[in-house]
């Protein structure tokens, strides 16, 4: 009995640090795996609970290509030091920055919740690495 005990203690303490590494513990991100992650990609996913596409992709540098509701927008990215990502828009004026919070859902997509009190959430459905951004006209999907 003891020899089990001692044999799941040291399995779950390797697995701990391995899960919380991944991100799986359904935290939000801090804000050095917001930049590792967010700086370089290209998203797309659903509104919730709207059902609508959207497509947002990040340059490495933090400027913005974001497709919503069929209308393009540029825009760039900050991340605060707390793991907020916060967005503003060309269309804006760069002004009103939006600002979520991200979770890991799965080992590559993510979950966005408002921090301005914006109701709904985006989820990704797809994601992969883009050190450029598509041209205007690219599909939202």
């Amino acid at each position: 009995m003891r020899r089990l005990v001692f044999v799941l203690a040291a399995v779950a303490a390797a697995i701990s640090p391995a899960l919380a590494q991944s991100g799986q513990t359904g935290a939000y991100l801090s804000a050095p795996e917001a930049r590792r992650i967010f700086y370089g990609i290209d998203m797309q996913g659903e509104h919730q609970p709207s059902g609508d596409d959207w497509r947002e992709c990040i340059d490495p540098d933090g400027k913005t290509a974001y497709w919503f509701n069929g209308a393009y927008d540029e825009g760039r990215l900050v991340i605060r030091r707390d793991g907020a990502l916060c967005f503003s828009y060309a269309s804006r004026g760069y002004r009103n920055e939006a600002c979520w919070m991200a979770k890991r859902v799965s080992a590559t997509n993510y979950r966005f919740e408002s921090v301005d009190g914006d109701d709904g959430v985006f989820v990704t459905t797809r994601t992969r690495s883009a050190q450029t951004c598509p041209a205007r006209d690219a599909p939202t999907s």
